[in-house]
């Protein structure tokens, strides 16, 4: 199973419901970050051994490499019994991924043998989803191979999700459409049963797209490769910001708030676990574009650091910009003693 959608249309969360449940109890989860430091591996609920991260660059980029080594590796650790038995396997994309390198290498590369590609699944934040259609060909890309399209956050803005259905379909037809709100996420026994993906069910778009990459596997296993690895507009970036010692809450969020205000469409996605001051527990916090999401704790440190970690994705705006931001505010005298909350 495949899961796509963009930047901060809701894969994490979908992903996080579906391992809490039995029908995916059986599962190996590949997880792919854009960036030097990935955290959404530790947001999984099931990070176990059978929990990989990939955040050595793009899948699109990379996945003749690191995807399908990956996937030979997970044969011979279960085969060795140095992870626990899987029946399948969940990848999921970063929000920046063309998803055409990685279907093709699924469906032809050698380690197809022992897995087959069942299904896409593609989430579609009905909050910027229109926005970023019309943005990001990566978006449209991901919605067009997709087998099931889930138009997330719909109970944040319905009317605009609703718009979303007929311009879907227009991009999709064969795709069943599925709304997603926090309080009622589809489980996987809603999702269509595939035994195998079928690209000739999909436009002809599907069809060039996957042909092109095609054609560029050729050329590599021939000598003349040509592929551009910086897939993604030049305009985008990401870094991380790391503090060893706790934050003051009301800092962060005004900090935050600033950067949402300020530089919302820029801010194409911020996921952070954070040491506050006077809190035991770490805490999450995450914003797409101008959309700020409420703050909730983990239950544990992921791999017992205790440490501020937060992942910017951005376009045109630079760390430098952004650690300022939080320097200038941090010399502000704090209003009240810190606590997550809003």
């Amino acid at each position: 199973m495949l899961l796509t959608g963009f930047l901060g249309s809701g894969k994490t969360t979908l992903l996080n419901a579906w391992l809490r449940s039995p029908e995916l109890s059986g599962a190996a989860v590949i997880v792919n970050e854009f960036g030097e430091v990935g955290i959404d591996h530790a947001l999984i609920a099931s990070s176990t051994d059978n929990t990989i991260e990939l955040s050595t660059g793009c899948l699109c980029c990379t996945v003749s490499g690191d995807l399908v080594n990956t996937l030979r590796e997970l044969i011979v650790k279960r085969e060795k019994g140095e992870v626990r038995a899987f029946d399948r396997v969940v990848i999921e994309t970063t929000g920046l991924a063309d998803p055409a390198p990685v279907i093709q290498a699924l469906m032809t590369f050698p380690v197809a043998r022992k897995f087959r590609l069942a299904q896409v699944i593609t989430t579609v934040d009905a909050v910027n989803g229109a926005a970023t259609l019309d943005r990001h060909p990566e978006a449209v890309k991901q919605a067009a191979v997709a087998d099931e399209i889930i138009i997330t956050k719909m109970d944040v803005n319905p009317e605009a999700g609703d718009k979303l259905v007929s311009r879907l379909l227009a991009l999709n037809p064969g795709a069943r459409q599925h709304h997603s709100a926090l309080d009622h996420l589809p489980m996987p026994s809603a999702l269509a049963t595939v035994d195998i993906y079928d690209p000739q069910t999909k436009s002809a778009d599907v069809a060039r797209w996957l042909n092109a990459e095609a054609h560029d596997n050729d050329n590599h296993a021939h000598g003349h490769h040509h592929h551009d690895v910086n897939r993604h507009n030049a305009e985008i970036g990401s870094f991380v910001l790391e503090f060893n010692e706790p934050l003051e809450w009301d800092h962060v969020a005004h900090w935050l708030d600033a950067l949402v205000i300020g530089h919302g469409n820029d801010l194409l996605r911020v996921k952070g676990i954070l040491d506050i001051a006077g809190r035991d527990r770490p805490i999450v916090v995450q914003a797409v574009q101008s959309l700020f999401h409420p703050p909730f704790d983990l239950p544990a440190w992921p791999e017992g650091v205790r440490k501020s970690r937060i992942v910017f994705i951005t376009r045109n705006l630079p760390r430098a910009f952004v650690q300022e931001v939080l320097d200038t505010i941090r010399q502000r005298p704090l209003p009240r003693a810190g606590g997550a909350g809003r």
